[in-house]
């Protein structure tokens, strides 16, 4: 029996950034999705040194963050994990990705990010509620 939670899709970003250094990991989704959860996990020792940004780039090269920031560049932490509930829209050919920043000069950092998509009904799961609320 199908349910709606076969349609859920984890992907796993996981790495290390060496010192002075900026990575960028992605991939391209294969079918209409949208994004229900990013989850940032900082290992002890960056204070604040390690950014990540989670971005979405579309077909036309259009690129947006996933997580909006408030005065930074991206999430930063010091053996934090953050998870962000959001609701992002993506479509078959998007990319989806983070860029990770290491502002230290000195050592490597290790992070991790998972991102969490729903493909039942992907974006035209929106829309009904989208037109509901600006009929």
């Amino acid at each position: 029996m199908s349910s709606i939670f076969n349609n859920r899709v984890s992907r796993r970003f996981s790495g290390d950034v060496s010192p002075d250094a900026t990575e960028r990991e992605t991939f391209e989704v294969s079918k209409d999705a949208t994004i229900e959860k990013v989850t940032t996990r900082f290992y002890r020792g960056p204070q604040l040194d390690l950014s990540i940004r989670p971005f979405v780039e579309s077909e036309e090269g259009r690129e947006r963050d996933i997580v909006d920031v408030i005065g930074r560049d991206g999430v930063v932490g010091d053996n934090d994990v953050f998870p962000f509930h959001v609701s992002e829209p993506v479509e078959r050919g998007d990319v989806v990705g983070i860029e990770v920043t290491n502002a230290d000069g000195t050592n490597t950092y290790d992070y991790n990010v998972d991102l969490e998509l729903d493909r039942a009904g992907g974006v035209s799961r929106l829309l009904p509620s989208i037109l509901q609320r600006w009929l």
